[in-house]
């Protein structure tokens, strides 16, 4: 009866451990299930096997009682579950850090203005922080904020929030951006075109 308490709650640790083992599983078609099924059959049948083979070795030499196999079986599905679950917060980690890394930016009350860069951009540090000096590179298609235009420098530089941080962008490279006004913070008056000095 040990036995058979311990193989049924192999069976139902297996089936919760491959839910999370196959939570972010993708679909791709007829590959793709039999990995899934797969995974679920290994999963549920080792839980079935396994939990009564190292139930009966973990008692053999013991009084069973009800408390000792609800230890047991406790201990057991505590092992077979938190890898499982440790294996779901990792992949839901990544799928958060993807979808992140997809996200735009939003306009706020310092960068009113969306552009997207229709080239690569090479950004640089802003001139009131010392020499101007290389910085990170805007990949092509990337949405950019426009904040301040400094005007009255040379050279002329306008800072822009872009995915990984606030970067400074040369003059020469304004027009590599194209402006979205519909995408600009709710009651802007959008900006014309990319000759940010325009009107000083």
């Amino acid at each position: 009866m040990a036995i058979l308490v311990f193989a049924i709650a192999g069976l139902a640790a297996g089936w919760l451990a491959s839910g999370s083992f196959l939570a972010f599983s993708p679909r791709c078609g007829y590959d793709c299930e039999n990995r899934v099924f797969g995974i679920f059959f290994l999963t549920t049948i080792g839980g079935f096997f396994g939990f009564a083979l190292i139930g009966h070795l973990a008692t053999r030499k013991r009084h069973i009682t009800v408390k000792t196999v609800l230890a047991v079986n406790a201990a057991l599905c505590l092992l077979m579950l938190l890898p499982a679950w440790g294996f779901y917060t990792w992949k839901l980690h990544q799928h958060y850090v993807e979808a992140e890394a997809e996200r735009p930016v939003k306009p706020n009350l310092e960068f009113l203005h969306m552009t997207i860069a229709t080239r690569p951009v090479q950004g640089y540090t802003g001139s009131d922080f010392g020499p101007i000096e290389p910085m990170r590179a805007i990949p092509q298609w990337q949405r950019c904020l426009i904040g301040t235009a400094q005007c009255e420098k040379r050279p002329r530089q306008a800072e822009m929030l872009c995915k990984d941080g606030v970067v400074y962008v040369n003059e020469a490279d304004w027009h590599a951006f194209s402006l979205i006004p519909s995408e600009n913070l709710p009651g802007t008056i959008a900006l014309q075109s990319m000759d940010l000095c325009a009107s000083q």
